[in-house]
């Protein structure tokens, strides 16, 4: 996506950022490899998508979040498996990560491990954004959205979750399980799922999505390391590591904090506060970056309301309140400044139901 101007782009003015080809496939390898053990035809799957099942071993391949929403939604109308991104990465292990995987392998020790994981969450194709901080005798690693799609949000964060704690359990032994976790959706049906995988309490309706480990793991030695030669390996690794071209880290950062509190009218002072930065010395950064606090607020109310608006029947009301504002006069009048058309009216041009499955002659 490129570098926000300091207006809010319109629909014309920029490419819809789910359609650009920036993520690398690690979720859709992981969910077709799922699916193909199930019996699932996978050229009937990809059909129609842009993409073919072997262009998946292509390592230069990228795809966008229409496509793999697209991948994910076939897959769960065709298995009707409630708990999907659950059984996803349930089964993933460290090179199920590619390279970012097998360097993690390299590391000392488990929490070197998650440090280095944080910083490479681009080129492992991750598609939330995670943010890991330690705190006293407990550390939290939270998800947030870095596109807004509520009908893959839940497959996402189970798979996320699910993947971590598998990949955990792969570097530091099958006993590790986090103290809780919390989910911001509603208990869903296959709730008894949660509790046998994570193997701890959940929460659901918990206004965040969370998982919480005590902090002594993170000391914990990895299997097989030699100072030497891990070095080597992993400075081999992190020349073979290629980040998709994506915007300014603070500004991703920002935006997706913003998201998550997109209904409130979070203070530029505290947004400072949560990337450890003073106020000034945000507003400088974000002014070299061609931002402005205003139109990265804007950007991202825009974008919580075009997909309100394109999947959801929630009223006007509804979605002004969801998306920060008192009434839904002042929030129409926003959106025409922003798209330059009446909410009514992209929901009309936009509405479509989910991807069906194709038949093959």
């Amino acid at each position: 996506m490129s570098v926000l101007s300091t207006s809010v782009p319109t629909p014309t003015a920029v490419p819809d950022a789910h359609t650009v080809a920036d993520i690398v496939p690690f979720t859709a390898r992981a969910l077709l490899g799922l699916l193909e053990d199930r019996g699932v035809s996978l050229e009937r799957l990809c059909l129609g998508l842009g993409f073919t099942h072997t262009d998946l071993l292509d390592r230069h391949l990228l795809l966008s979040h229409q496509q793999v929403r697209s991948l994910i939604l076939r897959a769960q109308a065709l298995t009707r498996d409630p708990a999907l991104g659950l059984a996803c990465g349930a089964r993933q292990t460290p090179v199920s990560w590619g390279l970012m995987g097998l360097a993690m392998l390299t590391c000392e020790t488990f929490g070197e491990a998650i440090e280095y994981g944080m910083g490479q969450q681009g080129a492992g194709g991750a598609m939330l954004h995670n943010v890991f901080e330690v705190r006293g005798r407990e550390a939290h690693l939270d998800v947030m959205p870095r596109l807004f799609d509520l009908e893959i949000e839940g497959f996402l964060v189970e798979d996320n979750f699910a993947g971590a704690v598998a990949v955990s359990r792969y570097l530091v032994g099958s006993e590790f399980a986090p103290v809780r976790m919390d989910f911001a959706f509603s208990r869903p049906a296959h709730e008894e799922a949660y509790r046998r995988f994570f193997r701890c309490p959940v929460r659901f309706d918990a206004g965040m999505n969370r998982m919480t480990i005590e902090s002594h793991w993170l000391g914990a030695r990895l299997p097989g390391y030699d100072r030497i030669t891990c070095g080597l390996v992993r400075e081999q690794l992190n020349t073979l590591l290629h980040k998709p071209i994506g915007r300014n880290d603070l500004v991703e950062s920002l935006a997706n904090r913003l998201r998550v509190g997109v209904d409130e009218r979070t203070p530029q002072r505290e947004l400072a506060h949560m990337v450890n930065v003073s106020e000034r010395t945000l507003r400088r950064r974000l002014e070299a970056q061609s931002v402005s606090y205003r139109a990265l607020r804007d950007e991202t109310r825009f974008e919580r309301a075009r997909d309100l608006l394109a999947r959801t029947s929630m009223t006007m009301a509804q979605v002004a309140d969801a998306v920060g504002y008192s009434d839904a006069r002042a929030f129409r009048r926003a959106f025409k400044r922003w798209s330059g058309q009446l909410p009514t009216d992209y929901r009309a041009t936009t509405a479509a139901p989910a991807p069906a499955m194709p038949s093959v002659p």
